[in-house]
């Protein structure tokens, strides 16, 4: 028997922060697509689980990643979203960055001369892109994107996730934590009671999660009509979903706020201009977002009540659920 991880996991500001340390401080994790940094100077800013951080492409056409934080008294280097700039300047006091990160000027300050000497830098991040996908990782010893990914990579190799075009952007702010979130994800289980409208596209009796191996687990399911699905549904732990088809796919983030509130990003890629097809499931994703943010709001308010304590998982239908659970409790130190 299968019990899931306690409630205090869900509701506990020092079970967020322990997660903070233990999972989004070593996991890569998936910032956005690449076409957000085509262009040299362009940058991407955001927070990982309250770290700010930010991925620019140099004038030399390099990927670069820091900390958004200024070494001088916490300011930041770039606003938080996206842009071009030309240099990498602190928007407080104005201390000046080379692209490698080194502070260069110490603006108006007085005597600099021991500052610029490359004792002052911003905090470097590792970033990689794969396959359209920018990632970054904040642990430094982390090991290279395409190791870490493992068979995500050959799941993913014979689709031409490169030839896609990023079509759209979905952003969803909900009242709950991460992992009700991730959880609610990882099975097929509630699709019947929760998705009319995906229960009817597919055969419900085939669904499985599959874990082929511990980085990642695979949804698989025949279509209403009997026939394999053309298509690939991917979770990689901890937070990034991929789904991926012969004409598209859309990517979705579950990104920490804090510990109740988490934003969904979905990011959707088409072979085309967004054709009809594309908006469908553009519509669609609408749907079930809206289906899945009604339930995971009320499951988080039940946890915070007070009389759930744990539950048990159904050996047959959430597999995908206890393996992420594990996961998240081997990493905080508490299987």
């Amino acid at each position: 028997m299968t019990l899931t991880l306690p409630a205090r996991a869900y509701v506990d500001v020092s079970a967020y922060d322990r997660e903070r340390h233990a999972i989004w401080a070593r996991e890569w994790q998936l910032l956005g697509p690449s076409v957000q940094l085509e262009e040299r100077g362009a940058y991407v800013a955001a927070e990982i689980a309250g770290w700010p951080v930010f991925v620019v492409r140099t004038p030399s056409d390099e990927l670069r990643a820091f900390h958004n934080v200024c070494p001088h008294r916490a300011g930041v280097i770039v606003w938080p979203g996206t842009g071009v700039t030309g240099n990498l300047v602190c928007r407080y006091h104005g201390w000046a960055f080379g692209w490698d990160g080194t502070l260069t000027r110490a603006r108006d300050f007085g005597d600099d001369t021991g500052l610029c000497t490359g004792g002052e830098r911003l905090a470097p991040i590792q970033v990689e892109s794969w396959r359209g996908l920018v990632w970054i990782t904040l642990d430094p010893s982390a090991p290279p994107l395409v190791e870490a990914l493992g068979g995500f990579v050959e799941e993913c190799a014979r689709f031409p996730m490169e030839q896609f075009r990023h079509g759209h952007r979905l952003v969803r702010q909900l009242a709950c934590n991460w992992k009700t979130y991730a959880d609610n994800y990882l099975e097929g289980y509630h699709v019947p009671m929760l998705h009319p409208g995906l229960s009817r596209s597919l055969d419900m009796s085939t669904y499985r999660v599959d874990v082929p191996e511990d980085g990642y687990c695979v949804h698989r399911a025949d279509t209403a009509g009997g026939s394999p699905s053309a298509g690939l549904w991917l979770f990689r732990y901890p937070n990034v979903a991929l789904n991926v088809y012969a004409d598209g796919m859309n990517v979705e983030r579950i990104v920490p706020i804090d510990v109740r509130r988490t934003q969904i990003v979905y990011d959707y890629f088409f072979a085309d201009d967004i054709p009809a097809a594309g908006a469908a499931m553009v519509k669609m994703s609408n749907v079930v977002l809206d289906e899945d943010q009604a339930i995971c709001e009320a499951v988080q308010r039940n946890l915070e009540a007070g009389v759930y304590e744990r539950g048990t998982l159904s050996p047959k239908h959430e597999v995908g659920v206890a393996w992420f659970q594990r996961r998240v409790a081997v990493a905080v130190g508490e299987a």
